[in-house]
């Protein structure tokens, strides 16, 4: 009896016992556990770092039209439709990013918003989107034809709120254009072409600033250049988002400001989703252009990436002291006007 059981045990195929294949699972899934988030860090250090690099070619892309023009890129302040029109900010750099194609084949009398240019528009440049990033199309734009891309890298506008940028020119950074907001003193700087019969060079572009190295007397190197932000799905009519906006001319779409922190968890005030809190903070204006101002964000752990005039480029912490932060986005002055060093957040009352 004995051997018979002890030649039937023999005899049995060799293999793993239901409890034995649990364990390995149990301890494979572990392992898993452990490496995944490890993995995820590592791609997310990977992107980060070609975003980083994207930053540096605009850089370069912004010293090359300093070096043909003697002045940075010159941002406007309303949709151009006639060549004497000055374009929009990347249209203005795309000789200088890879882009002479693109550019050769915008048509420069019609809008950019019309359906030809918006071919061009719709796709995606990959030079202008961080990888961490998502894309989208700006599907509903209220009061102009929607379809062109969003971007993941914006403007330094200075520091603060549009009203304050109007009012105290030390604030500005190197883009600023009056977005609309003149007062008799302002019409020079803001209205253009001949919009008032009576405004001095009406027949000039004198929305944006020229700006040219000389000026920026804070140094290249102590000055942001550009600042990264967050593209925003807008999807919805009546709701729309215009954060990331970057072909198209709206204020409070790509020009950052530094009166908030780096992802700051005060909201944007713009026309922005509330829906969209969960990717972007919003705080929703509508014609209340004044009080316009946009955060630096990411979707990078602890910071953001950003561009200085000298063309190079870093990453920096939502930890940054709040005053090196502004002072750093000015171009000249006081830095930050000591007078009017205001609290962080987003100048909205809680």
């Amino acid at each position: 009896m004995e051997l018979d059981r002890f030649a039937s045990r023999r005899g049995r195929p060799a293999g793993f016992t239901l409890v034995e294949l649990l364990v390995v699972i149990a301890i494979i899934g572990v392992l898993v556990a452990l490496l995944l988030p490890a993995v995820q860090a590592a791609r997310e250090a990977a992107r980060r770092s070609q975003c980083l690099n994207n930053f540096k070619q605009l850089g370069l892309a912004h010293q090359n039209h300093h070096g043909a023009f003697n002045f940075l890129p010159v941002d406007i302040n309303r949709q151009p439709s006639q060549k004497k029109h000055r374009s929009q900010l990347y249209i203005q750099m795309l000789p200088f990013m890879e882009g002479s194609n693109l550019k050769n084949a915008y048509d420069f009398t019609v809008a950019a918003t019309s359906s030809k240019n918006l071919q061009l528009l719709s796709r995606e440049e990959p030079m202008l989107k961080c990888p961490s990033d998502e894309s989208y199309i700006h599907e509903e734009a209220g009061g102009d034809n929607a379809g062109d891309r969003k971007a993941s890298y914006g403007f330094n506008y200075g520091y603060g709120t549009y009203s304050q940028l109007v009012a105290n020119t030390a604030r500005r950074g190197p883009f600023w254009a009056n977005p609309g907001l003149p007062s008799e003193d302002d019409k020079t700087e803001y209205w253009r072409f001949g919009k008032e019969p009576s405004t001095p060079n009406k027949d000039k572009d004198n929305s944006g600033q020229q700006i040219s190295f000389k000026h920026i007397s804070d140094g290249t190197s102590n000055t942001y250049l550009q600042l990264e932000l967050r593209q925003a799905p807008s999807v919805t009519d009546g709701d729309e988002d215009r954060r990331g906006r970057v072909w198209i001319y709206n204020p409070g779409a790509y020009q950052i400001t530094t009166r908030m922190s780096p992802n700051a968890s005060f909201g944007d005030v713009t026309l922005c989703s509330e829906q969209n809190d969960v990717i972007s903070p919003c705080t929703r204006k509508q014609g209340a252009v004044g009080q316009f101002t946009l955060a630096a964000r990411s979707h990078h752990s602890g910071g953001v990436n950003a561009s200085r005039c000298d063309g190079s480029a870093e990453f920096v912490s939502n930890d940054v002291d709040l005053a090196v932060w502004r002072a750093q986005s000015t171009i000249s002055g006081d830095d930050p006007p000591l007078s009017e060093n205001d609290p962080e957040g987003n100048g909205q009352a809680n």
